[in-house]
């Protein structure tokens, strides 16, 4: 065999690695967003714990971005600054929106009482779905 013909072979060996393993990455990456159900579920046993008078439990259920950005006594200073997240909830909707150029599943509840919205993103950590954003 030639030093040409082994210098192909080996290029078209070496693309084909790279090339399967690209399809491989992109086949089993995780996803960005959970399933709507999947995600609704997981916001509503986060304001589930919140209503239990578990505000301790909810922060456990965040992301590591979520609690770096906002430390355990700090949100729950914020949950007894705002009583309403304490009552029944009604999912509303969920939608798509823009975080840092990636669509995001932006999970949406109101208050049963008092109508006050509340939003949620969820963020894959430690392959769980957890609550990654809360805004009211």
């Amino acid at each position: 065999m030639s030093r040409t013909t082994a210098g192909i072979l080996a290029t078209a060996a070496l693309v084909a690695i790279l090339g399967c393993g690209s399809l491989a990455w992109w086949w089993l990456r995780p996803a960005v967003n959970p399933g709507v159900d999947e995600g609704r579920a997981i916001a509503e046993a986060f304001l589930a714990s919140l209503r239990a008078g578990s505000p301790k439990e909810a922060w456990e259920s965040t992301t590591a971005e979520f609690k770096s950005a906002e430390g355990r006594e700090k949100f729950v200073g914020r949950v007894k600054a705002h009583p309403w997240l304490l009552e029944p909830m009604e999912y509303s909707s969920s939608q798509e929106v823009k975080v840092t150029d990636v669509d995001r599943l932006e999970f949406v509840f109101t208050g049963a009482k008092s109508g006050n919205p509340v939003r949620m993103l969820l963020g894959h950590e430690q392959g769980q779905w957890k609550v990654d954003r809360l805004s009211h």
